[in-house]
């Protein structure tokens, strides 16, 4: 056995890495039955190397106390050198809920000292994780890693949790400048999952991996999470992304970044929270810009402004004053929500449609204090109060319904024109794009998928876009698959113009 070379006995242990009687089971029940890898690591000491290779490339760990524990003593040099994805849970040690005063009522909400109590453990738990991935000398960059917010616990008796950590934001306490680098890592995910994290945490962990070419921020936690009318806390959380983004450099080795970021929930009654007022241009578009302006591929998903694109959405703003923006990218990706910063829904109902917008209560305050903000206890009681006293209205019924999603299926001629123009213009000052995607969400199934993509001359599509059009691949294309909705003329002219100033003839427009 010992003569077989090291790729035979890796082939033998991935054919052999399956539960043992897994065949008479259906599959949800193999989890039960015991792994064989154990028994076959038991004939030599090259099959033992051959079942560590297969086992020790994929870990979970969690950032408590005992896990790293376990972790570091487990992770010997070898086993360091097998490790190509790692997953890491950040773990919250939940502290018993403070109590009202006069009381022995805990509190329903985490107040801000326990928040900080929290964060400071977070930040303690994370250099001890860094420590450990440090202590290891590897300086190639072959590590995906992926940092996820805690999951809630799922069991009754620990449903009060949901409702504790609700309005609370997991960050660090600093901004990591005492961390060691982390070098071997080449691609980041960050999640939220089940528990909003904030920018600033996501932000100051990138900004520690000097090496990593692909960054994934996915902070749109579940839906479970919401703040619903507390819009406050949306402006806390887009402010705190700028603020994060203005005051930290990351890494230039950064050329894939995707970015999922939160906006708040759909609600019945259709309004918006605007997040940008009398100004033509979102801080948050022009951070994104700023962040991402030396990758090569970009994806962003979220309430999209035509500040995005156009840096002279700005009134005033000199074409030499305007920030560079993706230079390099060759691929561009935009998913825009139902709604933008500005308060505007792209769709609106269709006039048959019975639904229209509910009344909004005259004593809601979307920019109220959530519960568990506050300076002082009556500050406290008075958040906790209001939010008992007005849950129905805080927490309105979603558009989950199929006739309420449906409903919203009549774009908005005016919003979706300045999109996609400032979306057009943009391609057309990107000297290395050779395709994008600007893609609207919509549940309405009838004009389900609402997009517009762009491929340069010469660069074929993966779909079936040049099955239908092969004989114009060598020139440039844009494609629109909107339904029976046509963009005016002068925002197809944008789009023509596209080809016209890269190749010296307009591109063609096609209606799928």
């Amino acid at each position: 056995m010992n003569k077989l070379s090291l790729e035979l006995h890796d082939l033998i242990v991935q054919f052999v890495g399956r539960r043992i009687g897994e065949e008479s089971l259906p599959h949800w029940k193999h989890d039960t039955l015991p792994c064989a890898l154990p028994a076959i690591a038991a004939v030599s000491r090259s099959f033992q190397q051959a079942v560590e290779r297969l086992t020790f490339r994929n870990l979970k760990v969690s950032t408590s106390p005992s896990d790293l524990d376990v972790f570091r003593r487990t992770l010997t040099l070898r086993r360091q050198r097998n490790l190509q994805h790692l997953t890491v849970h950040l773990w919250v040690d939940h502290p018993l809920p403070s109590t009202t005063p006069g009381t022995d009522h805990p509190r329903k909400f985490a107040t801000g000292e326990e928040w900080r109590a929290i964060n400071e453990t977070t930040t303690t738990q994370l250099r001890e994780f860094f420590n450990i991935l440090a202590a290891w000398g590897l300086s190639r960059p072959s590590l995906t890693l992926h940092i996820t917010g805690p999951l809630l616990s799922s069991e009754p008796n620990d449903a009060w949790e949901e409702v504790y950590f609700r309005f609370s934001m997991l960050d660090v306490s600093s901004d990591l400048v005492d961390f060691q680098p982390l070098p071997m890592v080449k691609e980041l995910y960050v999640y939220s999952k089940s528990y909003h994290l904030h920018p600033h945490l996501a932000v100051s962990l990138t900004a520690k991996m000097p090496n990593v070419s692909g960054v994934h921020w996915d902070l749109s936690p579940w839906h479970a999470t919401s703040w619903d009318l507390y819009h406050f806390m949306s402006r806390i959380w887009r402010d705190s992304l700028v603020q994060s983004i203005e005051s930290t450099t990351l890494p230039p080795s950064i050329k894939r970044f995707r970015f999922k970021m939160f906006v708040p929930g759909t609600n019945r009654f259709q309004i918006l929270p605007d997040f940008i007022g009398s100004s033509s241009s979102d801080p948050v578009s022009s951070a994104l810009r700023k962040l991402t302006k030396d990758c090569t591929e970009v994806y962003i998903a979220g309430s999209i402004h035509s500040s995005l694109f156009d840096s002279l959405a700005v009134p005033g703003t000199a074409p030499h004053e305007a920030a560079p923006a993706w230079e390099k990218v060759t691929r561009l990706e935009v998913k825009a929500s139902m709604y933008g910063p500005d308060g505007k829904w792209l769709f609106k109902p269709d006039p048959d449609d019975d639904m229209t917008p509910e009344t909004l209560p005259e004593y809601l305050d979307f920019d109220r204090l959530p519960p568990g903000y506050g300076t002082t206890e009556s500050e406290l009681d008075e958040a906790e109060e209001y939010y008992d006293a007005y849950l129905e209205d805080i927490k309105p019924e979603r558009m989950e319904g199929i006739e309420d999603i449906e409903s919203l299926r009549k774009p908005d001629d005016g919003l979706l024109n300045a999109l996609l123009t400032a979306f057009a213009r943009r391609c057309r000052n990107m000297p290395a794009l050779l395709n994008a995607t600007f893609e609207f969400e919509i549940f309405n199934t009838d004009i389900w998928p609402f997009q517009v993509s762009y491929l340069a001359a010469g660069k074929a599509s993966l779909s079936e876009w040049d099955d239908e059009f092969a004989d114009d691949c060598e020139i440039s294309r844009v494609n629109f698959d909107v339904g029976n909705w046509r963009p005016a003329e002068e925002t197809l002219e944008e789009f023509r113009r596209i080809g016209r100033e890269r190749d010296g003839c307009d591109a063609v427009v096609y209606f799928f």
